[in-house]
């Protein structure tokens, strides 16, 4: 024959105290009605009705007791990756350049606006700003443009056909990427063994001057997400929405390196996959079972180009292919960092 030994401790306003050897329990109720937590972390209702003896009894047991859980984690903590703002690329010897080209910025946007007006021409007034708007994109796209002339010494003609030449060959790769975000993780786990996470999105790379430059000089334009830069024999201009910034070359550091990056994208074709893990990963490499369609991801070696300034500018890149970082390095005289 078993003994139980229970204790059962009134706190008063229907609330007690279950003392037992599985351990504590609690309950509260009112006359007809409790609920009872037990030690062993089941639910269970007393439905009954007094002075008649009849009672219902439900009860839900827990049913994860025993099993391996899994655990929330904290999300990473994201930081942009941003520059700093436009103003901090204005210095005084290039004043009339950036004013010319902000003016001609705002009155393109202008005209972009008279010429939505079309669409209301029903009315006269806007028939008229439309052809006011469409006058004004002609001359913007014309007599508009700011020429520029050089007359460049050896050593700036080879500069800046090396800077052309570097771009160029980045642009070989298969996929090539601005990386917004990054935040360290701390539940390496659930997120295939990475240390860190990055947010990142496509960018381009045209040769093709600005519709407000007029010149004869090939011009490369790298196409960010928040801004663009155009790469000048002598400066590199920079352009968010209607606003200009410059930056001289003896201002710009450029760091070539690459990354191990776990991809739950698409493989790009020309990368190189050095090694696979798991989506949910333990720590010895094997797949966490306990997760339902973990999948395994390559990992895959990615170029990895940082672009900074004494002023503010802060760009980090990521191509597929890292022999052309390499080659982008060696073009523009920066040592691959290993």
């Amino acid at each position: 024959m078993g003994f139980r030994i229970r204790k059962s401790i009134n706190l008063g306003g229907g609330f007690r105290v279950n003392l037992s050897k599985s351990g504590v329990g609690y309950s509260w109720g009112v006359p007809g009605y409790r609920v009872t937590k037990t030690a062993k972390g089941n639910v269970r209702k007393t439905y009954s009705v007094p002075g008649t003896g009849l009672s219902y009894v439900e009860e839900s047991s827990n049913k994860n007791r025993g099993n391996p859980s899994i655990t929330a984690t904290q999300e990473p903590i994201m930081k942009d990756i941003v520059s700093a703002d436009i103003e901090s690329y204005q210095p005084v010897e290039y004043k009339d350049f950036i004013t010319s080209i902000e003016k001609i910025l705002s009155l393109n946007k202008i005209s972009n606006w008279l010429c939505f007006t079309f669409l209301l021409a029903f009315k006269k007034i806007f028939l008229f700003t439309g052809i006011i708007g469409l006058f004004l994109k002609i001359y913007v796209k014309t007599k508009g443009k700011i020429s520029i002339d050089y007359e460049l010494d050896e050593f700036y003609i080879e500069r800046h056909n090396k800077t052309i030449a570097a771009w160029e060959i980045l642009n070989k790769s298969s996929s090539l990427w601005q990386i917004l975000q990054s935040g360290d993780v701390s539940n390496r786990k659930i997120y295939a063994g990475a240390s860190s996470l990055v947010n990142r999105k496509n960018f381009k790379i045209i040769e093709k001057a600005p519709f407000y430059l007029k010149t004869d000089i090939r011009i490369i334009q790298v196409k960010l997400h928040k801004e663009t830069l155009v790469f000048l024999p002598d400066k590199v201009v920079v352009i968010k929405g209607s606003k200009i910034g410059a930056i001289s070359y003896d201002d710009i550091h450029i760091d070539i390196s690459y990354t191990n990056f776990i991809e739950t994208s698409t493989v790009p074709k020309d990368t190189e996959i050095i090694d696979y893990t798991w989506e949910k990963v333990n720590k010895n490499g094997t797949p966490d079972k306990r997760y339902k369609d973990n999948r395994q991801l390559p990992i895959c070696k990615y170029g990895v180009i940082n672009l900074y300034s004494n002023s503010g500018l802060n760009i980090i890149l990521y191509c597929s292919n890292p022999k052309t970082a390499i080659e982008f390095g060696e073009l523009i005289g920066i040592e691959y960092a290993r």
